[in-house]
């Protein structure tokens, strides 16, 4: 074999080498990528830290439903004077260590005879319970707002609790 074959021969084999590593570098490169992208996973935090349950519009839709006919069956049971007024009425969760899932209907009242406003908190969970006053401000403060836009829940409470009023009537 001559020189120039010889040579032909390395540069051949180098040219293959380079190839194969370059293809080597792509597969572990594309591996590594194939987890979730760190972007989209800043941009979409809010809806992953909600669980998928609550993620669907027909299932948040039920579950504010649920609470607010709740809080408003509660007042109406137990608040006496009854509340004329609802402001900053915000929907929330948390999940227990155990993974249930609690949602949390924050906000506060006035009533005709106080001009003051009294934090409440009701709470579902496997039946429900309502605070009234600082002791619940804590489960409010320690959960995470579910943004719904679909009407002002202040609005809807009052409705509800009204809506009980008349049917006594």
């Amino acid at each position: 074999m001559n020189r120039k074959t010889k040579g032909k021969q390395t540069f051949e084999t180098l040219k293959i080498q380079i190839y194969i590593s370059m293809l080597l570098l792509l597969v572990f490169f594309v591996s590594c990528k194939s987890g979730p992208d760190k972007t989209q996973t800043d941009s979409s935090k809010i809806t992953d830290s909600i669980p998928s349950a609550v993620t669907q519009n027909d299932t948040i839709d039920a579950v504010v439903k649920s609470i607010i006919d709740l809080s408003a069956n509660d007042f109406y049971k137990n608040q006496q004077p009854l509340p004329t007024e609802f402001r900053n009425v915000k929907f929330r969760y948390s999940i227990k260590p155990n993974k249930e899932i609690l949602y949390f209907l924050c906000g506060q009242f006035k009533t005709r005879n106080n001009d003051e406003w009294t934090h409440f908190t009701t709470i579902k969970n496997i039946d429900y319970e309502q605070w009234i006053g600082p002791s619940g401000l804590t489960y409010c403060e320690n959960s995470e707002e579910i943004p719904y836009n679909k009407t002002d829940l202040s609005v809807e409470l009052i409705n509800r609790l009204n809506s009980l009023q008349k049917i006594e009537k």
